[in-house]
């Protein structure tokens, strides 16, 4: 069984990686489809217990870098470095979090008024998408933040609304010079 295992092991390790690296490098530079985010995601996860798998099976060779002052300085480094970006040190209330989020929460006090431009119409239009999709109460005073409330999923699909313009453009990131 275990040598079945190390057959896997590394061939399975260099692949996840070579998938995750290009993916990642692709997504980077913001060439980015939905199957490559998916592989990267997906198999990001998977190169995790793949990776697992390889320690484990060469366990007796990887404890001797836990010997090597510079591999473990490397080793706890790159530890370190994950746990800084995750834990926030002088970050900000409200930083992080996926760059769409971030657009939304700071556009969703805005009026529909002032949101017009940026939907290359008006704040009246806006009213009138957002009704047609369901929403009620709505002026050209509101806010995405009334209309959907505080959760920022709920804002993402209230934004949608107002990206709908008949046009077949809405939503697909192109404005008004597509159209023209």
């Amino acid at each position: 069984m275990m040598s079945t295992l190390r057959k896997f092991a590394t061939p399975l390790t260099i692949g996840t990686f070579l998938i995750v690296g290009i993916t990642g490098t692709f997504w980077y530079f913001h060439i980015v489809t939905d199957l490559g985010r998916w592989l990267h995601e997906i198999i990001g996860l998977a190169m995790m217990a793949v990776v697992v798998l390889h320690v484990v099976l060469n366990w007796r060779p990887f404890k001797l870098y836990f010997k090597r002052p510079i591999a473990l300085g490397l080793i706890l480094a790159s530890v370190a470095l994950t746990g800084y970006a995750f834990v926030g040190v002088g970050e900000t209330e409200g930083a992080g979090g996926p760059p769409n989020f971030a657009a939304f929460s700071a556009f969703s006090d805005e009026s529909l008024t002032t949101l017009g431009p940026i939907f290359d119409t008006t704040g009246e239009i806006l009213v009138t998408r957002l009704t047609d999709a369901g929403y009620s109460g709505v002026s050209p005073t509101s806010t995405i933040a009334d209309v959907a409330g505080d959760n920022v999923r709920a804002q993402m699909t209230a934004f949608s609304a107002l990206a709908v313009d008949g046009s077949g453009f809405g939503g697909k990131g192109q404005g008004a010079a597509a159209r023209n």
